[in-house]
């Protein structure tokens, strides 16, 4: 593969993009402006995708800014020499990082131009196999310019984004289309179209819950999806796998056939790929994703899928539905959505995810047989996984504080927070930590 065929994408965690923001807009004593260093670590993929996730940003001393009227901020040997130090110690990437303090697309100045490559070709040499780079802020979006190994010239990414609440796309060269289609969705922001054409889900598990989601994306114009399902259509799945025929069953359709039939009749232009393994068997296509929807059957499923999405900084959408019943009483249908949010809790952090419900369903040995399911319960919850996805991106409701654990009554109708959310006693996760991202390090001890 060319490497003018890569395709760059860098996250950085929404909690390190404020950190970012407050130290450089920080008055000096005579710079008219900061400047810091962003660590990463960076992942070239099957398919020329480069990911760059950013690790940790380390402000520049105020002693280390030498005088100069020329220029907004100049920093002194001293300064290059502790980045370069910090990425020999991680043996990461880095990116040296501006502020150009105002709302749009930033672009780099003549001296950025002249100067900031020539810094960049240094911090590469301390690790070669890494991307490194220059990034500028502005108030809501990136201008980088990123050199990735084995590149001769510098390279500009196709998104930065932002991974919180809301999320934050930058994407280059973003084009506001108008699509008479959409128009009535329009309330949801100028650029939602682009974004929603632009970024790529992940969709885990196509009975079910999934087929809802993958028919109300193509509704909405995400273009690009990427379906996960092994499986093929049987006789039981017709009472809740949409746009599933009988005649798949004599067929023998893949599910994610289905998915690409009912999509793309919707969206013809849409760029679905189907996956006909398990994720775990071809994990740098879920890792490429830029949210993720979960519909799988157990805990342990979920458990795995929620790991990988927090090491490569994606949102992970779960929902999951069950029928129980207890003595004599009615049957109760009863179900969750949950946003699993990078730097945010967890489904452990909820309680949702426990080392007694994951034993014991261990213990069963994978012989727990086919858990009632029908299409009623399955539609509601996507549909609410669909709107807290939609708003993760456009961030339309401007709501953000409350964390996304809803629980569902399928006797009642009732989709509420669950009762959990007003006992978490901590907003930031302990089981996923900041500096755990990206390719695993197995260290000798």
């Amino acid at each position: 593969m060319k490497l003018k065929d890569h395709i760059i994408r860098l996250r950085i965690p929404q909690t390190l993009h404020q950190l970012m923001l407050d130290d450089l807009r920080r008055p000096h004593t005579f710079a008219d402006e900061r400047v810091g260093f962003l660590h990463t670590t960076s992942k070239v993929l099957a398919d020329g995708t480069v990911l760059v996730i950013a690790t940790e940003y380390t402000p520049v001393n105020d002693e280390h800014y030498i005088e100069d009227d020329r220029v907004g901020a100049k920093i002194n040997s001293a300064a290059i020499r502790a980045a370069m130090q910090r990425s020999l110690e991680k043996q990461g990437g880095c990116f040296h990082v501006h502020l150009h303090d105002h709302r749009g697309h930033p672009g780099p100045s003549r001296t950025d131009n002249n100067s900031l490559p020539g810094v960049v070709e240094s911090l590469g040499n301390i690790a070669p196999a890494q991307a490194n780079g220059f990034l500028i802020l502005s108030q809501n979006s990136f201008y980088a310019s990123i050199k990735i190994p084995g590149a001769k010239e510098f390279m500009q990414p196709e998104v930065v984004s932002v991974v919180g609440k809301p999320m934050l796309l930058a994407f280059n060269n973003e084009k506001r289309s108008r699509n008479r289609v959409y128009d009535r969705q329009s309330f949801l922001g100028e650029s939602s179209q682009f974004m929603f054409e632009n970024i790529r889900v992940g969709i885990i598990g196509y009975g079910g819950g999934g087929s809802h989601i993958g028919q109300q994306l193509a509704h909405i114009g995400v273009k690009n999806i990427i379906i996960f399902d092994d499986d093929k259509v049987e006789d039981t799945n017709l009472n809740r796998l949409v746009g599933a025929w009988f005649s798949d069953i004599k067929n023998a359709v893949l599910k994610t056939a289905v998915a690409e039939r009912v999509i793309k009749r919707v969206l013809p232009t849409a760029n679905v790929i189907p996956v006909n393994i398990r994720w775990q068997d071809n994990p740098e296509l879920l890792q490429s994703c830029d949210v993720v929807f979960g519909n799988v059957d157990s805990y342990a499923e979920r458990q795995q899928a929620e790991a990988e999405c927090r090491r490569y900084l994606i949102p992970y959408i779960d929902i999951g539905m069950d029928v129980y019943q207890i003595d004599d009483d009615p049957h109760a249908i009863a179900g969750q959505v949950i946003l699993s949010l990078p730097g945010s809790p967890c489904m452990s952090c909820f309680g949702f995810l426990t080392e007694k419900k994951l034993a014991q369903e261990a213990a069963k040995y994978g012989k727990v047989g086919g858990r009632p399911q029908v299409v009623w319960p399955n539609g509601v919850l996507a549909s609410t996984a669909v709107g807290l996805f939609v708003n993760l991106v456009t961030n339309w409701t401007q709501d953000n504080e409350i964390s996304d654990y809803l629980s569902y009554n399928g006797n009642t109708g009732m989709i509420q927070q669950h009762v959990r959310v007003q006992y978490l006693t901590n907003k930031v996760c302990s089981h996923f930590l900041p500096d755990q991202v990206g390719t695993p390090v197995f260290v000798k001890l």
